[in-house]
């Protein structure tokens, strides 16, 4: 796995989402969320969310990423990605963790710092409908406080072959 920084998209605060087999599947959001303080992982609303048909390898890339900070020395936050089969309300396929495939804001910055982490998810069912959607927390127990902020949020989904 590698981070890389890529900017948000402008513009629309719309969440962009399609269901298609075989196409590289885009949610993103630039609606902002000022000082979060949850300490588990929640989508936030709106939700940035998609859905996506297993290619037949059963094997996707999932990018996961956005804008956070704004703060010097405040709690850090991290965006994860969540899988289900079908729906929001579908049988969990990947809990959402950082360690693992998300991304952290630095609590060091005064500014906004933008990126993101790629992964593979391996073992879905051809065929099969998922639903993907990006999840926040903030970290405890930073010594920091719950000023830092969310400037958007975005997530990938790519069939590999």
């Amino acid at each position: 796995m590698r981070s890389f920084i890529t900017p948000c998209p402008s513009g629309s605060s719309a969440t962009i989402a399609a269901t298609y087999a075989g196409v590289n599947q885009l949610g993103s959001l630039v609606t902002a969320i000022a000082n979060p303080s949850n300490t588990s992982y929640i989508a936030g609303s709106p939700a940035v969310e998609l859905t996506f048909v297993a290619p037949t390898s059963g094997r996707v890339l999932i990018i996961v990423g956005g804008g956070m900070g704004n703060s010097a020395g405040a709690d850090r936050i991290s965006l994860s990605p969540e899988v289900r089969v079908g729906t929001s309300g579908g049988t969990v396929v990947l809990v959402p963790g950082v360690t693992s495939r998300g991304w952290g804001s630095d609590n060091c910055s005064s500014a906004h710092t933008y990126g993101s982490r790629e992964s593979v998810l391996e073992g879905l069912t051809p065929g099969v409908v998922y639903y993907a959607v990006v999840k926040y927390v903030v970290q405890v127990p930073d010594a920091g406080t719950t000023t830092a902020d969310i400037a958007c949020r975005d997530i990938t989904v790519v069939p590999i072959p």
